[in-house]
């Protein structure tokens, strides 16, 4: 019980730093161009997850390396459309709309692993699809908003078929290595679109290697490393419950660090978003507690 609870509180730790990694990603873009800054954060990222590695054949098992290469890349989709609408949107806005793949990930679950799809399910999704069409006409004349927020859409859909991939072949991998090999190609897959990005490298300066620095190493080494060793404890759909908490940290974050202003039209989107992956994630808490209370009688 207290291992549980102390890895609970460790969950939500972690989902502190990651709202937090938003605006301070938002702040580096004002320099460096989001492919050089991805590359970047992924590079360190996937060498410090590589001294984690044990040594031996196993790592370079090429069921390994082709999983970890198709899920890398799905990451890569999901932080490249995050970081460019970063470039048009708020950060508040972008920490919302990522969580859009809570909603997404049952009806992706019911196509791709077959799963059961709940009425709570569906009613959620339509709850945080008006709550993005909220976030929209906030945009008003802003088509950049809009290309912003519809961006960080695509973001959420990807990082939902990621989530997915990882959890139909990750069971029967070696986690550190799978870990890894997805960091290392969402590295490489960065750095080859940089030639053909608009805005070219970029400055690197001192700020873009210390957000770099600060969300690989909090964002992604120790957010990973964490929430997989805290769901041995903590199940699931309890781990969902506190992952809501993701968006509501980055718009708090987006105003306290980088004094972002919220029209009360994007705080209504934002709160029924929010109030949709909650229902989803309780949802699936009572669901599951139910089926084991069944089992085991």
């Amino acid at each position: 019980m207290e291992k549980r609870l102390f890895y609970m509180g460790m969950l939500l730790l972690v989902t502190f730093f990651w709202g937090v990694t938003f605006p301070v990603v938002k702040f580096a873009l004002q320099f460096s161009s989001p492919d050089t800054f991805l590359a970047l954060r992924f590079l360190i990222a996937s060498a410090v997850m590589g001294l984690f590695l044990r040594r031996g054949r196993k790592n370079l098992n090429r069921n390994t390396v082709l999983h970890g290469i198709i899920a890398g890349f799905l990451l890569f989709l999901g932080y490249y459309f995050q970081t460019v609408g970063l470039d048009y949107t708020s950060a508040a806005a972008s920490g919302v709309i990522t969580g859009v793949y809570v909603i997404i990930l049952p009806v992706l679950s019911y196509v791709y692993l077959s799963s059961r799809i709940s009425r709570v399910d569906i009613l959620a999704s339509l709850i945080a699809f008006s709550g993005l069409i909220l976030m929209s006409i906030s945009s008003g004349t802003h088509g950049t908003t809009l290309l912003g927020n519809l961006l960080t859409l695509i973001c959420g859909i990807a990082y939902a078929f990621q989530i997915i991939y990882v959890s139909k072949h990750s069971s029967k991998l070696d986690s550190s290595a799978f870990t890894f090999y997805q960091l290392a190609f969402v590295t490489v897959f960065s750095a080859l679109t940089i030639p053909i990005s608009p805005g070219g490298i970029g400055t690197v300066n001192t700020d873009v290697v210390l957000a770099a620095l600060f969300t690989a190493l909090v964002g992604s080494v120790f957010g990973y490393y964490v929430s997989t060793v805290a769901l041995i404890y903590v199940d699931a759909s309890a781990a969902g419950i506190i992952f809501v908490g993701e968006p509501i940290f980055a718009a708090l974050s987006s105003v306290v660090l980088a004094h972002e202003v919220l029209s009360r039209v994007v705080i209504a989107g934002a709160i029924l978003m929010v109030i949709a992956m909650f229902l989803t994630t309780v949802d699936k808490y009572l669901r599951e507690h139910k089926r084991r209370g069944k089992s085991a009688l």
